[in-house]
């Protein structure tokens, strides 16, 4: 499954007969993902962490998790709406590219304007496909494009998932930007092993909002100890 992983990140690509799995081979994957995951994390946390601290390049945080409370939002609806807006159209429908992009908007947004046109909006732009208001020649081509740079797009999603993350932090200067992938490469990380479950297996997204659940909530939990 690791092999898998790695011959994926050389030359990501969409799965045309996705691969389904039961209940027991369903927990080796999200296993195995885990494992992976916080092995890679704590070996890049032991090498990198020192010198950015040494160089005095390690960024102060201005998300503090011991002060915020766990709560239902928190512990689901953060996956779930990271997922939908970062890998949810790796498959790609018109449906998928609107729904990511409808929750996109109701993240940047959410303390702009108020609840009711917030979520007017946002149904509006999530309903676009369904209105007929772009033909489906347009998607057709977009298709073929997002098909044709896949790789692109995987990795593009994949490191703007990451540098979402630099929000966490603040006082960043320039040097911060430059360095982001050993600042946040923990969540790059996370975002190449989500994108990889979300193309590959049948009901990915679903895998994805489970790990990304189950990885978080260590975090969580270790911050109110």
């Amino acid at each position: 499954m690791l092999k898998d992983l790695f011959s994926f990140l050389v030359h990501p690509r969409i799965n045309d007969q996705p691969i389904s799995l039961d209940l027991n081979q369903s927990a080796i994957l999200v296993t195995k993902m885990i494992l992976f995951y916080f092995g890679i994390a704590i070996l890049s946390m032991a090498l990198f962490h020192p010198i950015l601290k040494y160089f005095d390049l390690f960024p102060e945080r201005s998300l503090i998790l011991s002060k915020i409370p766990i709560s239902f939002k928190i512990i689901f609806f953060v996956p779930v709406f990271e997922e939908i807006i970062f890998r949810l159209s790796l498959k790609f429908s018109k449906y998928n590219l609107f729904l990511s992009l409808a929750t996109l908007h109701f993240t940047l947004f959410y303390h702009t304007y108020s609840l009711l046109v917030l979520s007017v909006i946002t149904f509006t732009i999530a309903l676009i496909p369904n209105l007929r208001m772009i033909p489906e020649t347009f998607f057709s081509r977009l298709e073929l494009i997002w098909t044709k740079y896949f790789p692109f797009v995987f990795y593009s999603l994949a490191i703007s998932f990451g540098l979402v993350h630099l929000s966490n932090f603040a006082n960043l200067r320039l040097a911060h930007y430059l360095l982001f992938p050993l600042i946040v490469g923990n969540q790059i990380l996370m975002g190449l092993i989500f994108g990889y479950v979300r193309v590959t297996f049948k009901n990915g997204f679903i895998y994805g909002v489970l790990l990304h659940f189950l990885i978080n909530l260590p975090f969580l939990w270790l911050a109110h100890q």
